[in-house]
């Protein structure tokens, strides 16, 4: 018996080793074949600008470079394990033959039947068995390791933006939002707001405009506390955004983001994707009220479509007003707009225009926009640059001053004029 354990040592210092050695290799497995993965994904989300610049060949490369990456992976991690189990069969055969050796040898001299070293060798032949079927299930569970590995990172990444211990659920909220001594930078970087101080009261609708990289649409990322400003404080009601529970802030919010982002389902899923309990009145009438009701009904299969990956399927313009449609669903108490008119065009723009007056009212609205004749009827207009607030007031009055916003309006305005 004791000559059936001695194996035993030996084998589990090289199944020691192999975990130790092994785990590496499975996990850059893993990683080349998620870059072979990312990379499909990317490129066939992409693939109208490949076929626009002719790069089809070149993309091919990139693939065949990644799959022989991951080729390579994998036959290390093969060509590993065709030594190693070999050798773990070899010292468990090693152990039977010394049993074999010693057996026969007390055979010869009488000190055992042959009837007695023949079962003792049945035995062990049945006590190996489970050790290798051991060291097949310890390869699979390093393969599972490295492959959890990656899962696990990303569960244990913790967000910064969370609700508070003592965060509140408002049971009523008017819709007054303030930013008070704001400033924000992204990560390590530089600040892109700088001291912003200013207030929407409820129902009021503010526009912000300025050159690219003011910080408008960082103004409406803290808003919606995707991210919590550097110091400072951001209010909905007198209540800073951290104290409030996230769930309920954006509960009351509604966003149209200047890069619209559709899912690959129908267009009703889409659309119903904020508010899945809705009824088919509210929405056909969201969907009128954003000016895509009609095209909607040209699809072939109407709300029913599917649109594709982000909406493939359809023109900027088209996914640009689901985006708002799908905003327009949710009935928010707060409504911010990010260039929610950019990819439509002037019949389209002015049709969307017209219906915004009506969503808007009674409503607080942030209204980001490059073309400043989109926000004349806006109650206050706010010009950024460079992180700072230059001027405050109505489009007359800003017009009146002839400071930043008077001149990006007339830029703009000779710019029309030339096209």
């Amino acid at each position: 018996a004791l000559l059936v354990m001695l194996p035993v040592p030996v084998l589990a210092v090289c199944l020691r080793t192999f975990n130790r050695r092994v785990r590496p290799l499975y996990r850059r497995v893993r990683d080349q074949l998620g870059g072979i993965n990312a990379l499909l994904q990317d490129r066939l989300s992409g693939m109208r600008v490949v076929q626009a610049f002719s790069q089809e060949e070149r993309e091919l490369q990139r693939f065949a470079g990644e799959s022989e990456a991951y080729y390579r992976a994998r036959v290390a991690g093969v060509g590993y394990m065709s030594l190693f189990f070999p050798a773990m069969n070899l010292v468990s055969l090693m152990g039977t033959v010394i049993v074999l050796g010693f057996g026969a040898t007390a055979v010869i001299r009488g000190e055992l039947s042959m009837g007695t070293l023949v079962a003792f060798l049945s035995y062990v032949t049945v006590f190996y068995d489970p050790v290798r079927r051991l060291v097949d299930i310890d390869n699979v569970f390093q393969q599972a390791i490295a492959a959890g590995d990656r899962i696990f990172e990303l569960l244990d990444t913790t967000s910064d933006i969370k609700d508070a211990p003592d965060a509140i659920d408002p049971p009523e909220v008017r819709g007054e939002v303030c930013f008070s001594d704001v400033h924000f930078r992204y990560g390590t970087g530089e600040e892109v707001l700088r001291d912003v101080t200013f207030c929407i009261r409820p129902g009021e609708t503010v526009a912000l405009v300025g050159p690219s990289g003011a910080g408008k649409t960082s103004i409406a990322n803290l808003i919606c506390r995707f991210y919590d400003p550097t110091s400072g404080s951001v209010t909905l009601d007198g209540h800073d955004l951290r104290k409030i529970k996230l769930a309920s802030l954006r509960r009351h919010l509604a966003v149209v983001l200047q890069d619209t982002f559709l899912f690959n389902t129908t267009v009703r899923e889409n659309l119903l994707y904020g508010k899945p309990d809705a009824t088919e009145e509210e929405l056909i009438a969201a969907a009128k009220a954003a000016y895509a009701h009609d095209f909607v009904m040209e699809l072939p299969n109407g709300y029913d479509t599917e649109i594709g990956e982000r909406g493939v399927r359809l023109s900027g313009g088209q996914k640009q007003r689901l985006a708002l449609a799908r905003a327009i669903l949710v009935n928010p108490r707060i409504l911010i707009l990010d260039e929610a008119t950019s990819s439509v065009d002037a019949e389209a723009e002015y049709l969307i225009q017209q219906a915004l007056e009506s969503v808007l009212k009674g409503r607080t609205a942030l209204v980001i926009a490059h073309r400043l004749s989109t926000i004349r009827n806006a109650d206050r207009i706010i010009a950024l640059e460079d992180g700072c607030i230059k001027e405050v007031g109505s489009h007359e009055e800003l017009l009146s001053h002839d400071g930043l916003y008077s001149q990006l309006y007339r830029r703009q305005l000779r710019l029309d004029v030339g096209e």
